[in-house]
């Protein structure tokens, strides 16, 4: 299950160009800030600024790493504390609105040229932080260690993986986040020896990484490692799922996952409904009066609103314009009359809109709540539950005797219908169906003759009518050419108890009487 996981995890990574986990090749103040720019502050200064923080982020010493306390007297702190302003503005938008939070450090840098031809310039190993402004005493910027640990840039190696192909398995990456916690360049370049990467490194110092223009980027590029470190912002997934990936990945091996885990391996399970156990295939007929549908449903619709009363969990698979978004309205309304408690959860707030627009078009947007975000959405959610609250309770009787007589017309005239089906579809025991039969049958308008057959109709079967059939034909060809009232030999004797020599004294007889007759015509 974890291989699955993982597998499923990686699909959501974005190795293309654009991806700035692949290719950073210029800064911008709202997605990164080169950690050397600290050094700007205090050039007389023996000790780097930029070599400390990276020092203590990489032996995870501290769990808050200083990184700048800006003074209104110093002009170059003051510019540098409104690019980390920028940074920190857009970071914290991104994980307000959907929940993914890649920030990383990125040391030290790997470039080099993909198979395609592209031009990679992107960190070898990522430290996750969160950037924080600590206003207390005096204002300083800090950094925070997360708790998810330093790890190699999956993203880059994926693309390494289908563009190079190259082989990383799940120890690569669990090895190589081991040897991240050690400030060691040559034992990291001794690791990717390992698995066929001869990368070129020349020990110059921490320095500022380099930027390009479209027209500067490198054409043919060995594969070196640079003593760059940038922090910000290094998607590892193009999906705010790929948390959640990581939790479950975390979470299976410790458990099953539950209904998590039955969707990712199914396997046959029972299902308990009120503290009975129900195998799948032996569910209650649930009764039309007891299903609630505001919006109207189809066959295969109804089937799916009923099968999730009793199943522990249900995959409704189809391509848009199938009505999906109205199963998920009749499956709200459904459960709510039952009295449970309805949470729906989506990836894109589009697919929440369409959702609450159809409640609205029913008119009970009043006891629905939509809430994305959690600051501009609140104000209604409040006010939404007081107006529930301060609602008396009404009484729907009219309404629920109307819905139960309908629904018990609408239960009758389903049984007769699924009565008359059963009785055309279903085979009789001479072989065919009625539904064959009226395919078979003429008109009344086209029909000459309709004869009694009562009598020898259980004797028939399918095969046998053929055979009946064949000989009514050629008797009916026979008559039709024998059975005239001026047949010449339509009151002759019959000759079938002749035997074979009876049969030839009969035939040279007729034979000589023609023979006579001719001579006779020509005299």
């Amino acid at each position: 299950m974890k291989d699955k996981l993982i597998h499923m995890r990686d699909k959501l990574n974005d190795i293309s160009r654009r991806n700035r986990s692949i290719r950073l090749l210029k800064l911008y103040n709202k997605w990164s800030f080169d950690l050397t720019e600290l050094d700007t502050l205090n050039r007389l200064s023996k000790e780097r600024a930029s070599v400390s923080v990276v020092e203590q982020i990489i032996n995870q010493s501290k769990n808050e790493v200083i990184l700048l306390k800006p003074t209104v007297s110093n002009e170059t702190s003051m510019n540098l504390s409104r690019k980390l302003t920028d940074l920190y503005r857009n970071i914290k938008g991104i994980e307000d609105e959907t929940g993914i939070h890649d920030f990383y450090l990125g040391f030290p840098f790997l470039s080099g040229m993909l198979s395609d031809g592209t031009f990679f310039q992107a960190p070898l190993f990522l430290y996750p932080l969160r950037l924080e402004k600590n206003n207390v005493n005096a204002q300083k910027w800090v950094l925070k260690l997360d708790d998810s640990g330093p790890q190699i840039n999956r993203t880059l190696f994926l693309a390494f993986k289908k563009l190079n192909n190259l082989s990383f398995n799940e120890e690569f990456f669990e090895q190589a986040a081991e040897i991240s916690t050690q400030y060691n360049y040559e034992e990291w370049l001794s690791f990717l020896k390992k698995f066929e990467m001869n990368v070129s490194f020349s020990p110059k110092g921490l320095s500022k990484l380099k930027e390009y223009k479209r027209e500067e980027v490198p054409t043919v590029a060995g594969l070196t490692m640079l003593e760059n470190a940038v922090i910000g912002n290094f998607p590892q997934g193009g999906s705010s799922l790929v948390k959640d990936y990581e939790e479950l990945i975390t979470l299976s091996e410790e458990s099953d996952l539950s209904l998590a885990g039955e969707l990712i391996e199914p396997r046959d399970v029972e299902f308990e409904v009120e503290g009975e156990q129900l195998q799948p295939g032996n569910e209650t007929k649930i009764d039309d009066t007891e299903v609630l549908n505001l919006l109207q449903a189809d066959g295969s619709q109804e089937e799916i609103i009923k099968d999730a009363r009793y199943k522990k969990g249900l995959v409704v698979h189809g391509p848009p314009g199938t009505g999906k978004s109205q199963v998920i309205v009749n499956l709200i309304t459904d459960a709510l009359q039952q009295e449970k408690k309805i949470l729906v959860v989506c990836q894109k707030r589009a697919a929440l809109d369409v959702v609450y627009q159809r409640i609205d078009g029913l008119g009970l947007s009043n006891h629905v709540a939509l809430v994305h975000d959690e600051k501009n959405d609140r104000k209604k959610l409040y006010a939404k539950v007081g107006a529930v609250l301060e609602q008396n309770q009404v009484s729907f009787e009219n309404a629920i005797n109307h819905l139960s007589s309908t629904s018990k017309k609408l239960s009758t005239q389903e049984e007769l219908l699924n009565s008359i089906a059963d009785a055309l579809y279903r085979y009789q025991d001479f072989g065919l169906r009625l539904y064959d039969l009226y395919g078979l049958a003429r008109p009344v308008g086209e029909t000459t003759q309709i004869l009694d057959l009562h009598t020898v109709l259980p004797e028939l079967n399918k095969d046998r009518l053929v055979d009946i059939a064949e000989k009514v034909y050629t008797y009916a060809e026979w008559f039709e050419r024998f059975g005239d009232e001026d047949f010449p030999l339509k009151e002759r004797k019959t000759f079938s108890h002749f035997n074979m020599k009876e049969k030839l004294e009969a035939i040279e007889l007729l034979n000589d009487v023609i023979d006579k007759a001719k001579k006779l015509l020509n005299t």
